[in-house]
């Protein structure tokens, strides 16, 4: 890439976020778009597309593609704990959504959603959520409001910490989504071995699990892709998600559903009133150099 155009943004992000892109090695691949190098590491940008039940996309989740330099592909959990193992990892958040905003900004529309993960352990860690990223995104004239912070409540050890971290994003500007709600014990699985109705579940009595997300006043739930697996075996289930997406709409939250991966569960994911879809038979993640990979472009109306 030329050297030029990024010269005032490796000054920014050397004084602001004590991150050197040349000590990392950003290079302009063909194939990857831009990439970099940390701890003997390839890192790598993919985008998965989240759209409207007509089809239309609103944004995109960003996701790290790891790999180790001699020995291919790694998982990007692992890549994470490498970074942990180190005392890193605040380095290494910083320097992955920087990655995902140069290639964001580099290969999709600007008036997208960049839906950007945080590390459950930099939430209740780190005191200045979003600030210094805040500088990076004025440099590329992105608003904080088209920034989506994901979290996991479930995941947070320290629920007020983890509020703190929320409303600190928020008075910044960025949007909040509460990621894979219905995950492990915390959510859909939980309710429904209640055997309680869909109008007992939106009378909003004895739910920890959702009362939990309501206290955060997310502007985005997701529901874990197990939400619709199970939803396309269990008939109760969809009544669930049904209650579920009431309650969130309530609190004036969008509801997405994740892990969509075949036509039957993309069927249910739309008689559920959720307002928002992703999975691989929505749209596969794809590479900003490749731009958006979708199957029929994507979901058709």
């Amino acid at each position: 890439m030329a050297h030029q155009p990024y010269l005032y943004l490796k000054l920014l992000l050397r004084n602001n976020l004590l991150l050197d892109l040349d000590e990392y090695v950003l290079i302009d691949t063909a194939q990857n778009g831009l990439v970099c190098n940390f701890m003997a590491m390839r890192l790598a940008s993919a985008f998965q597309p989240i759209v409207k039940t007509n089809g239309e996309v609103i944004g995109r989740e960003a996701l790290l593609r790891p790999s180790l330099l001699e020995h291919g592909e790694l998982a990007p959990n692992s890549a994470f704990e490498v970074a942990i193992q180190a005392n890193r990892l605040v380095l290494f958040d910083r320097l992955v959504r920087t990655l995902h905003l140069l290639n964001h900004a580099n290969g999709f529309a600007e008036h997208e959603l960049l839906f950007l993960n945080v590390h459950p352990r930099l939430l209740t860690s780190v005191s200045d959520h979003g600030r210094t990223f805040e500088q990076i995104l004025h440099y590329y004239s992105v608003p904080t409001s088209h920034v989506v912070i994901e979290v996991k409540e479930s995941a947070a050890e320290d629920s007020a910490r983890l509020a703190e971290a929320v409303n600190n994003y928020r008075s910044l500007g960025y949007q909040i989504a509460v990621d894979d709600f219905g995950a492990t014990a915390s959510g859909i699985n939980k309710i429904m071995n209640r055997q309680r109705s869909y109008y007992s579940l939106i009378s909003g009595r004895g739910y920890a699990e959702v009362d939990r997300v309501l206290s955060l006043r997310p502007d985005i739930v997701k529901l874990d892709s197990s939400v619709i697996r199970a939803a396309e075996h269990i008939d109760a289930a969809a009544s669930v998600i049904h209650g579920l997406v009431d309650i969130f709409h309530g609190i004036g939250a969008q509801v997405a559903i994740e892990g969509i991966e075949n036509a039957a569960q993309l069927e249910i994911a739309r008689n559920t009133g959720a307002d928002l879809l992703q999975g691989y038979h929505v749209a596969q993640p794809a590479f900003a150099a490749r731009g958006p990979l979708c199957r029929n472009g994507c979901i058709a109306a």
